[in-house]
């Protein structure tokens, strides 16, 4: 999608409410930034996909899920050769049960098959899971991991015990009764210590470890358990070798696995992006727009979607009428119309349910926009200068499957030759078959609108009795500056400054209509026609590939990319442009398959009687 200053329309902020129901970070990432899809095909799916997900959360049911935040920068340690620890293997294990959860849910949507499709790409990694869970548990090792690893624990148990019976015998002995400052045992540093006065410290054997801050008392790691501690600091270091070596086996079995888990992280993430989309339709009661690929728009009581309480706009744009031209007061509702219009094809085009009651879309390449506030009367000039920058370049992408919202083009200079310039550019882009939906307050483009078929008009309410707007559509009723210089200096076309010019001198209006034509494509998001040599966009490679073959899989075919062949699935595969576009008729298509082309020159040399190519072969 080629777009112009979308950003004026509020398409920005719309994709960061959707990416808001979104779980992980990376389908909020897709959500904020992934092209729009201007395929027929491609929307369809998106929105099937859309609907299909509505279905199962309008039914209450659970979708198993996690969140990535944790569990990404795990695959970096272990890219890195790091050894994760047990508390992060149990969060790959948790991953991993989570994703088996996952594929036996959707493996359960046989009435929802692009849903269902979905768990054929997640692999089950069950005897990695079971191997972590039974090795780790409550964030450590488990003693049942390996025999040593138990019996050290023992070890260290009984030592442990020895310590507390050592330190309560000399806290009972009447023989240390008197040096004692407290009958306590206190851990300094890894220290079991007594509490002794200071003046009686070289009678009691043992280590000092620490003094008091007044010096009244030094505390005094007895020689019988310092002994002991020595031993369990031996067992410990034992224990911990053991550990780390089960810890860096696990580690190693997740790296061995981890392209499978990463494959299962973008299912994941697809699976997220939907939810969001879904989650959004039924945040806003959204409806699944029809699309069409012959530039008819039709909406029903559509509402605004970042508005509160929006008045619902109702409006059809057909085949033969292209154009409509809005008009009513200031403050009216005519800015929000124009956006509320390009949203719903942008929304659409990202695989979102609208807040209509009915609503038709037409699938466009292009989306531009010229809408601003121009108030600044000492400004006029640039403020005119910008403007005509902004629609030279709009006339130069235009196509015919394009829409283009206008907000009172020409306003920002004399009347007379900002509305000629303004029917002169109206004219243009309906000529190439555009929609255009465009605001004025000039007569003369109201008398434009009413005298060229191509043309609607509509005005928003203004009720008389409270004098103030109803911001409601109503359909078929209509309410010395250097111009032309500016917009030639600007870019602007010879054709549009021409017409101009003649509506300026003769006052006399256009009504040629376009000789542009639809062909009806059929409404079918499944079927997609490939042939050999075709330029397509593989989803998830993101990038473009030439068809090579359907796969023995019905929904996978072989494509070559990065000069080699790869399978993927059909369901992420887009048609960007037909080989016989590309290449003349009896063109070799196999020569856009060679892997090596040293190689293929040779065997060509070699077939063709080359003496130079045989007596390289016989070195």
């Amino acid at each position: 999608m080629n777009k112009l200053n979308n950003d004026e329309l509020g398409f920005e902020r719309v994709r960061e409410l959707v990416a808001h129901y979104a779980i992980t970070p990376e389908a909020k990432q897709v959500l904020t930034s992934m092209r729009l899809k201007t395929s027929l095909n491609a929307v369809n799916l998106l929105l099937n996909e859309t609907g299909e997900m509505l279905e199962i959360l309008k039914q209450g049911l659970h979708v198993p899920f996690v969140s990535s935040d944790s569990i990404n920068p795990l695959f970096q340690r272990v890219n890195k050769g790091l050894i994760l620890n047990a508390t992060e293997l149990e969060r790959i294990a948790d991953f991993i049960r989570v994703n088996r959860l996952l594929k036996r849910f959707l493996l359960r949507q046989e009435h929802r098959p692009i849903l269902n499709s979905y768990a054929g790409e997640i692999t089950i990694l069950d005897s990695l899971e079971e191997n972590i869970y039974q090795k780790i548990e409550h964030g450590g090792v488990s003693s049942h991991a390996d025999k040593d690893l138990a019996r050290l624990r023992i070890q260290v148990n009984k030592i442990n015990e020895d310590i507390r019976t050592t330190m309560q015998h000399f806290l009972q002995s009447k023989k240390y009764q008197m040096i004692l400052q407290e009958k306590l045992i206190v851990e300094k540093d890894g220290h079991y210590t007594l509490p002794i006065k200071a003046s009686f410290r070289h009678d009691f054997p043992g280590k000092r470890i620490d003094t008091s801050n007044h010096g009244n008392t030094v505390y005094v790691e007895p020689s019988k358990a310092a002994n002991l501690i020595q031993q369990k600091e031996q067992l410990q270091a034992q224990i911990s070798a053991i550990e780390l070596q089960i810890l860096g086996i696990l580690t190693a079995s997740v790296f061995e696995k981890l392209p499978e888990i990463e494959r299962n992280m973008q299912v994941i993430t697809d699976i997220d992006v939907i939810l969001a989309r879904a989650k959004y339709a039924l945040a806003v009661d959204g409806t699944r727009p029809d699309v069409n690929a012959e530039n008819k728009l039709s909406l029903v009581k559509m509402q605004h979607p970042l508005l509160t309480n929006p008045v619902p706009l109702s409006v059809k744009i057909g085949q033969s009428q292209r154009g409509l031209i809005i008009t009513g007061p200031n403050a009216g509702g005519k800015t929000v119309t124009l956006k509320t219009v390009a949203l719903s094809l942008l929304m659409t085009e990202l695989g979102l349910f609208l807040p209509a009651k009915k609503c038709n879309i037409p699938i466009c390449d292009h989306v531009f926009s010229l809408i601003g506030d121009q108030q600044d009367i000492d400004n006029s000039l640039s403020t005119f200068s910008g403007e005509m920058v902004k629609i030279s370049q709009i006339i130069e992408r235009a196509q015919k499957h394009s829409l283009i919202v206008l907000d009172e083009l020409g306003s920002g200079t004399d009347p007379n030759e900002g509305s000629a310039l303004a029917i002169a550019v109206l004219q243009e882009l309906q000529l190439r078959g555009c929609i255009v939906v465009a605001t004025t307050h000039y007569s003369t483009i109201k008398d434009f609108s009413v005298k060229n078929p191509a043309f609607m008009t509509a005005s928003m309410d203004f009720d008389l009795g409270k004098l103030q707007p109803t911001y409601r559509l109503i359909m078929n009723q209509a309410g010395e500056s250097r111009a032309l210089w500016i917009a030639k200096r600007s870019g602007m076309s010879d054709r549009v400054l021409h017409s101009a010019a003649h509506i300026l001198k003769t006052g006399e209006l256009p009504v040629k209509e376009s000789s542009v034509t639809f062909k009806h494509v059929k409404n079918d998001s499944k079927k997609l026609d490939l042939h050999k040599g075709d330029i397509v966009f593989v989803g998830n490679l993101d990038k473009e590939a030439i068809f090579y073959q359907k796969a023995k899989t019905a929904d996978k075919i072989i494509v070559f990319v990065d000069q080699k062949f790869i399978e993927v699935p059909v369901k992420r595969v887009e048609l960007r442009r037909k080989a016989r576009d590309l290449y003349p008729v009896g063109y070799n298509l196999d020569l856009l398959f060679v892997k090596n082309w040293q190689e293929y020159k040779f065997n060509k040399d070699l077939d063709r009687g080359s003496k130079k190519a045989w007596k390289k072969l016989n070195k």
